[in-house]
């Protein structure tokens, strides 16, 4: 009686993780289109988005949160956290500037579970940000978004997956690079991976995907020069020339479609790379080679074009995740065809103690933007750096309730004096889990 009554718990626990997994993924499938079908209506400029496989959103709670509330067996994990802080810079401008006192609310939700074949990771976070002395221009900023990942062995050589990173936000992004580095309104962005592997012998691998990106920018005079879709479609040829060591051969296409600018673009990806796996805690991915972009409207680009990723983690007292980019990028000037682009990136956690934990944010930007001449106009070309670096601190009360600290600093610098800015954030907060 007793077994009986354990498989029939195990049947509605399978049954209810599969219709899980088909929700899901209906979601990541639809969330993209109905999101550009709702920005679409009564509008005159569409979005579109950008090329990145950064997915990771540096404001919410992350890896800081290690050791609090996992101490159940629920593949649900809330976190709810209020912070007092001071902003030296809240409209990001060069002179003139604004300071104020805030207040920041935020609601994270976790959901994970898997088993042999299939694994799925969820988070859904909201939050906003009151400032108390904004003359003029909404008083609060907004930051809500969605992560997703979902990979399933369909067979023992065909494997599908999907990863979906949608955000609504006022504040940008510089971890991704994607858009202004300044706060321009609110906007929407996204960047989804759909892919399919297939293990042909024991060596030799192939991995498809298609990933679509799409920005729209709430303020009607960014929209006319940022938003846009992005339509990338890879192929990998993956062969395993060590235990450790997987030699990569990439080929991509990308489509670049802007609602208003005459920027579209057509863009060949020609790759050469490795996976190498120094030990179970310790990996690094490596693409080189060259773009050819062929615009619409302006003359053909090539650049070389470089990817650099490397991830370690030492239990749970060390993570570090590094990642690196150059080639070319879409502008965020109206009026030029493009940019060449260096971004790098660095997240790092390191628990001093069991109770306590800090936190290491670095971004930085390099941009060599294009210079343009028309008959009615000319714009000069001219180099832009970006930096962001953010610092926090999280001690562990408890099981459910810890103390928080943080300061983040972001400085541009440009050769036109007007689009530079410097920015110093402080705050206090506290934070409980579930």
């Amino acid at each position: 009686m007793v077994q009986e009554r354990r498989r029939q718990s195990q049947s509605w626990q399978s049954h209810w993780q599969d219709v899980v997994l088909v929700a899901a993924l209906a979601l990541v499938a639809a969330t993209p289109t109905l999101r550009a079908q709702e920005q679409t209506a009564g509008k005159e400029t569409l979005p579109v988005a950008t090329e990145t496989t950064e997915t990771e959103n540096p404001d919410k709670e992350v890896a800081p949160d290690a050791g609090t509330g996992n101490f159940t067996r629920s593949p649900f994990h809330i976190s709810v956290s209020v912070r007092e802080g001071y902003d030296d810079n809240v409209y990001t401008t060069d002179k003139d500037k604004v300071g104020s006192f805030f207040t920041n609310g935020q609601v994270v939700i976790d959901y994970k579970f898997g088993n042999d074949r299939t694994r799925l990771d969820l988070q859904g976070w909201g939050g906003a940000t009151y400032y108390y002395h904004r003359p003029f221009g909404q008083e609060y900023d907004i930051d809500t978004g969605v992560t997703f990942s979902v990979t399933h062995q369909a067979t023992p050589r065909l494997g599908l997956g999907a990863a979906a990173y949608l955000t609504y936000r006022s504040e940008p992004d510089f971890n991704t690079g994607i858009g202004i580095n300044r706060r321009s309104g609110n906007y929407f962005y996204t960047n989804d991976k759909f892919s399919v592997t297939y293990q042909w012998s024991p060596r030799f691998a192939t991995a498809t995907s298609y990933t679509l990106g799409v920005i729209d920018y709430d303020n009607s005079a960014i929209s006319t020069y940022e938003d846009r879709f992005e339509h990338t479609f890879g192929n990998e040829f993956r062969y395993l020339a060590l235990p450790t060591t997987t030699l990569v051969g990439e080929y991509r296409y990308q489509i670049v479609d802007y609602d208003t600018a005459p920027n579209d673009s057509m863009t060949h990806f020609a790759l050469a790379g490795l996976d190498h796996s120094f030990n179970p805690h310790f990996n690094i991915s490596l693409r080189g080679g060259v773009q050819f972009r062929d615009f619409e409207n302006f003359d053909e680009q090539t650049s070389p074009y470089g990817e650099a990723t490397l991830n370690y983690s030492l239990g749970e007292r060390t993570t570090l995740s590094w990642a690196n980019r150059y080639g070319l990028d879409e502008p965020d000037v109206p009026g030029t065809a493009s940019r060449t682009t260096f971004r790098t990136g660095l997240n790092a956690t390191y628990a001093f103690t069991p109770r306590i934990v800090g936190s290491l944010s670095f971004f930085y930007q390099h941009d060599d933007n294009d210079s343009l001449l028309t008959p009615t106009s000319f714009v000069p070309a001219f180099d832009e750096d970006s930096l962001d670096i953010s610092l926090g601190v999280r001690y562990e009360i408890n099981r459910n309730w810890a103390a928080l600290a943080g300061y983040s600093h972001t400085e541009v610098f440009s050769d036109i004096t007007l689009r530079e800015y410097a920015r110093n954030r402080y705050y206090l907060g506290v934070n409980a889990s579930f």
